[in-house]
């Protein structure tokens, strides 16, 4: 049995989910990772990270077949290129599962559309490769758009809530393997770009790595015990405000 003291705990490595809008401005994000960075491309828009010299981007060899692909590409990073990176992103998860349904019901024989049982294999899926990422002891963020429900407090009051693009079943679970979610927003006061970190009835969102409620855009991968500078919006602020 080996016993470590909390005090001798070093700063982990995280595993953040960030989410938003299309356009928005995610894939710009990796920009402040730290470090030099390996992009999975499954969305088609890295072309905002052109120029960078820090940032490699990878796509799969058959978009039309992830369910296979990106394990294998997942596999070849881990024994091919894992010390040469600082982090890795996936980007972005919403699309994957769009690709993994389509790909279920092309190979189906519901006319196109995907059955019960590949709902729950895609499930099993998304949640295989991110712990095999999570396991390389790295920075990885892993991007999605936007969703947004009715949710009903057991007070009874009702708010709209935004949440990442994952299927419901696993989303819990997903969040709960990360140690930061951040909802990303642009002031309509000062036209900043800007991340909700704090949970609300209207925002899901989480931070287990410092105190900050909200950051600004470029401030995501500092800690909070450096100079790191809030936005200007409390934490019951709309982020449209």
């Amino acid at each position: 049995m080996k016993i470590i003291s909390a005090k001798d705990i070093k700063k982990p490595t995280a595993l953040r989910v960030i989410f938003g809008n299309p356009g928005m401005g995610k894939t710009s994000t990796v920009k402040y990772m730290p470090g030099k960075k390996l992009l999975i491309d499954l969305d088609g828009t890295s072309s905002v990270l052109k120029g960078d010299n820090n940032i490699d981007i990878v796509s799969l060899d058959d978009p039309n077949n992830p369910r296979e692909s990106l394990p294998a590409l997942l596999k070849d990073i881990q024994d091919t290129q894992l010390d040469k990176y600082d982090g890795f992103v996936l980007d972005n998860i919403s699309e994957l599962e769009n690709a993994a349904l389509t790909e279920y019901g092309k190979k189906g024989n519901n006319n196109g559309v995907p059955g019960i049982q590949n709902y729950q294999q895609l499930q099993f899926f998304e949640l295989d490769a991110i712990r095999f990422m999570k396991n390389w002891n790295k920075d990885v963020v892993i991007t999605a758009w936007e969703m947004t429900d009715d949710y009903q407090t057991e007070s009874g009051q009702t708010f709209t809530r935004s949440y990442p693009q994952i299927r419901k079943p696993i989303l819990n679970n997903v969040l709960g393997l990360s140690l930061q979610v951040g909802r990303l927003s642009i002031s309509a006061k000062s036209g900043k770009r800007w991340f909700q970190l704090a949970p609300t009835d209207s925002v899901f969102s989480k931070n287990q790595i410092d105190n900050r409620e909200n950051c600004l855009q470029e401030d995501l991968f500092k800690s909070g015990d450096q100079d790191v500078r809030a936005t200007p919006v409390s934490k019951k602020a709309s982020p449209a405000n």
